[in-house]
């Protein structure tokens, strides 16, 4: 993937709006990790998926500032470091 890459779709359920299943008013996005080692995995008893929310809140958390080298086309992050 590549940054602008369409991950998704809006919609108002986990179905299509005309079903709208749910009666759900508001537009959404359902967005999710699932972990996949073999085939079995696949569409069956054995998926694994993890909470992107729990995910999410950790890296915002745990962000870091970034800021471009000068002369260069590159960036590097700011860690927030302090010598004790």
């Amino acid at each position: 993937m590549q940054a602008g890459d369409v991950i998704g779709y809006m919609g108002r359920t986990g179905y299509s709006r005309k079903e709208n299943t749910n009666n759900i008013d508001e537009p959404h996005l359902h967005f999710g990790i699932q972990l996949i080692f073999d085939e079995s995995q696949k569409e069956g008893n054995n998926e694994i998926w993890i909470s992107c929310y729990e995910l999410v809140k950790f890296l915002r958390q745990n962000q870091c500032l970034t800021q471009k080298i000068p002369d260069t086309k590159e960036w590097q992050r700011v860690y927030k470091t302090e010598d004790k």
